[in-house]
């Protein structure tokens, strides 16, 4: 049968956590019954971050745990990057700055290897975040230069004007769920939320 995990990361992403557990748990269930491992990894990795949304810190921390060493078993290692930043998430939460910055900065590690460009953006994000909490200056604007590198790389468009972000110095802001858009977007746009939350969390192109 079809595998249902990239409906609970859309379910997830729109933040409609309990039909997002359903349909996770059903895909769970696949994953166990034909012993398929990259499944089952990816399954953990949905039901973390579920538990992260719902600010359950000490739910979703053993869940990227088990998630990371399948993803190591099995050699992914843009998994195992995804879950490292799943993980700083949580010790910023906890307020935990220096545990959330070891993870990031392993989670950097990965990205880097593998490149994937979509990582390193979620990580400079993060990590600018981090940094700003901290007063790092230094290192929060060694971040912000990075992201806006990997941001033109990546030839991005702003989900409300449509525009490439990147291509003009317009300053950008991420939202907390991480997407990102013109800065004078988001003003216009006011207090409505994200906009690419709302839309189909899976349409292609958008961050």
């Amino acid at each position: 049968g079809m595998s249902q995990s990239p409906m609970a990361e859309a379910y997830r992403r729109l933040r409609r956590l309990g039909e997002a557990m359903e349909c996770g748990e059903e895909s769970m269930k696949i994953a166990l019954l034909h012993g398929d491992r990259p499944l089952q990894a990816l399954c953990l990795l949905c039901f973390a971050d579920i538990h992260r949304n719902n600010n359950d810190v000490d739910k979703a921390l053993p869940r990227y745990d088990s998630s990371f060493s399948i993803m190591a078993e099995i050699g992914n290692r843009l998994g195992q990057s995804q879950v490292l930043l799943g993980i700083a998430k949580c010790w910023l939460v906890q307020k935990e700055m220096d545990k959330s910055l070891q993870a990031v900065q392993k989670a950097q590690e990965m990205a880097e290897m593998i490149g994937n460009k979509l990582n390193l953006l979620k990580i400079h994000c993060l990590s600018q975040t981090i940094y700003r909490t901290k007063g790092s200056q230094e290192l929060l604007r060694e971040h912000v230069v990075k992201f806006h590198q990997c941001v033109e790389e990546m030839e991005l468009y702003c989900g409300m004007c449509g525009e490439s972000i990147g291509d003009k110095n317009a300053p950008l802001q991420a939202l907390p769920c991480s997407h990102i858009f013109h800065l004078k977007c988001l003003q216009k746009n006011g207090t409505n939320g994200c906009p690419n939350c709302k839309r189909s969390a899976l349409k292609p192109g958008y961050v």
